[in-house]
């Protein structure tokens, strides 16, 4: 029993459970951004160095640890200081069929090498893929043509219908994106706010043609959860208490998105949550 126990705990949380095992799981991909050579977002002071990569890891960590616990299957695009490709993330989730994905990062307005300055913007964005828009779907496209290999024998016909059910797979995913968006959204900022004010925190949930959404076959954001160049959103992310309402708010997100049942209330709280 106890050899069994010490098994268990040692198994990286990703591979827990075998997705064939039970097709009635809920599966989520948690995406810690950056890793590897990239380090995303760099806060110095001094020798005091904070990148990016190392908190968005650490609280991928905590909420794929919660999210096990409740019984979902888990898994991490990475589970250490690695390098992945942003196609290589959604990859992961499509090939395991996964029911979301969720990409984890830090916020900065000065550029991605920060020094000790405080930046005034702070609180939580949370983004869904912008494919709404006649330019939107331009660029769309324009990404997705330059992601074929020129090697590729298919013919542009055969192209252009590749081109047109993933606008159809995106414009599925849309609802369901956005709903799992303004569920993080909201759970973050009241976790995050305190006695500060909601309004100051929230910043909303927006739309972005970011590359590591692109190839989701499933309802899939990216959250900004805070600002690193902001002493009060660095503070908070970097303390154990700050990761683990984080870690909880986007658990309980993952919840509500779940179990939520289509409504007329829940229909008006959705159209509540605007996408900016």
């Amino acid at each position: 029993m106890h050899l069994a126990r010490f098994f268990f705990n040692w198994i990286p949380i990703f591979l827990l459970i075998n997705p064939s095992a039970d097709a009635h799981l809920f599966r989520v991909v948690i995406d810690p951004g950056h890793g590897g050579a990239d380090e995303g977002a760099v806060f110095q002071s001094g020798k005091y160095r904070i990148t990016e990569k190392m908190i968005t890891l650490k609280l991928a960590h905590q909420v794929a640890h919660q999210l096990q616990s409740k019984g979902y299957w888990v898994k991490l695009t990475r589970a250490s200081d690695q390098e992945i490709s942003l196609k290589q993330r959604t990859a992961i989730a499509n090939r395991i069929q996964a029911d979301a994905f969720i990409s984890i990062h830090m916020n900065s307005t000065d550029g991605r090498n920060l020094t000790n300055t405080q930046g005034n913007a702070q609180g939580i964005e949370t983004y869904i893929l912008n494919n709404t828009t006649d330019a939107s779907s331009r660029r769309l496209a324009h990404l997705e043509n330059s992601m074929i290999s020129p090697s590729d024998s298919n013919s542009p016909e055969q192209k252009d219908v590749a081109l047109i059910l993933k606008d159809l797979r995106l414009d599925a995913n849309l609802l369901d994106s956005k709903r799992l968006a303004c569920h993080i959204q909201e759970k973050l900022v009241a976790a995050t706010s305190q006695r500060r004010a909601a309004s100051k925190r929230d910043r909303g949930v927006k739309q972005a043609l970011f590359h590591v959404l692109l190839g989701a076959d499933m309802p899939s954001v990216l959250v900004e959860a805070g600002f690193l160049n902001n002493t009060q959103d660095r503070i908070f992310v970097l303390s154990a208490r700050g990761q683990l309402l984080i870690s909880h708010s986007i658990t309980q997100a993952v919840d509500d998105f779940r179990n939520q049942k289509e409504t007329r209330q829940k229909s008006v709280t959705w159209n509540k949550c605007k996408v900016h």
